[in-house]
């Protein structure tokens, strides 16, 4: 009888233990976001695309860079020059994958998303000057999130201020809320 005591007692300890590491998941805190407006805000660039390749990858850093076939240019398309576009000018070269300054930053070949970028700093060496860099985390391609990306874009060009700014606030997703209610 003591022996299904125990059997008993190692399956709860076992299930609880289960329960503890399903639950366990790194905080939000841990990984803040900027809102919306402040990503789109500092990305020169922001477009759709699908991870061709993923090369250069970097097993000290964790880091590498990806060939990302583009979709769509929800904005700054006139930031990409002829040296950035790759085969045909329909790819681009996107680093900064792996930066663990930026939350959602993890792709596989295959993927779509939204990019938000900027050109790589001339700092990261002549290697890096007609990359793209990730400016903040990556968003999945959903119809939402398509909306909210380019009502934040058009908020800016509608206001016809570079900051987006109208009357000291910034309108991005106000706008989106005050459009659908």
């Amino acid at each position: 009888m003591g022996s299904h005591r125990t059997v008993r007692a190692g399956r709860t300890a076992l299930l609880l233990a289960g329960l503890l590491l399903a639950l366990w998941q790194p905080s939000a805190a841990s990984c803040p976001e900027k809102d919306l407006e402040d990503r789109e805000e500092e990305a020169n660039i922001v477009l759709t695309g699908t991870v061709d390749e993923i090369i250069n990858m970097d097993p000290v850093h964790n880091t590498y860079s990806c060939k990302v076939r583009v979709w769509r240019y929800l904005k700054g398309k006139s930031n990409v020059n002829r040296e950035i576009l790759l085969d045909g000018g329909n790819k681009v070269m996107i680093g900064g994958f792996g930066n663990p300054g930026i939350c959602d930053n993890q792709v596989a070949t295959g993927d779509t998303r939204i990019f938000f970028l900027n050109p790589a700093p001339e700092s990261m060496g002549p290697e890096h000057k007609n990359e793209l860099m990730l400016n903040s985390s990556l968003m999945r391609i959903t119809l939402r999130n398509l909306e909210d990306v380019e009502h934040c874009v058009e908020a800016r060009i509608d206001s016809g201020m570079p900051g987006r700014e109208l009357g000291g606030e910034v309108h991005c997703l106000k706008w989106k809320k005050k459009a659908f209610v």
